[in-house]
């Protein structure tokens, strides 16, 4: 299967297919509870996290995944200091896993955070999301365990990925 990837406004992503996106992944996942993704979800507030980068599939154009990179100066950023970025909201639909997306989106946030200048990129995941960790793992992202935190009723782990030592394209 193959994939487009880019900025979200590149690839014209309306507000409509990020919610969707978003609720099948975290909602129906069952990560996230419905009443509190009004504000975490709504498109205006999740573009304005940062820079958006998403794949539509080749075959038939739809939103098949996105990420985001977070600059320390957003205020939504949670655990990167100057110098450093975060990824939020992987997010693959479940009909399109399998076919190494979450690896080329993870890898396209790498390039771009690299490209920025930035020398390491943090990410938190719920201790639940046992297929993102293999993908950040695979992806050499590392475990840093001082620094997961409880919020919301739930458990979230740190990784963190220096990336003066990457090499783009592996």
């Amino acid at each position: 299967m193959d994939f487009h990837v880019d900025t979200a406004d590149s690839l014209a992503i309306t507000d409509l297919e990020i919610s969707e996106l978003l609720l099948q992944v975290y909602v129906d996942g069952g990560f996230v509870e419905l009443e509190s993704t009004t504000a975490l979800f709504e498109p205006s507030a999740v573009r304005s996290r940062g820079k958006m980068l998403a794949a539509r599939a080749v075959q038939n154009s739809i939103l098949a995944g996105m990420i985001i990179i977070v600059h320390p100066h957003s205020p939504v950023c949670r655990l990167a200091k100057a110098n450093e970025t975060e990824m939020h909201l992987l997010a693959v639909k479940p009909e399109y896993r399998g076919n190494g997306l979450g690896r080329m989106l993870i890898a396209a946030a790498i390039d771009d955070a690299i490209q920025g200048g930035f020398s390491k990129m943090l990410l938190s995941t719920q201790s639940t999301m046992k297929t993102a960790h293999y993908l950040y793992e695979f992806a050499r992202f590392v475990r840093v365990p001082e620094r997961d935190y409880h919020r919301g009723g739930r458990d979230f782990l740190v990784y963190e990925k220096i990336l003066n030592t990457y090499r783009s394209g592996h």
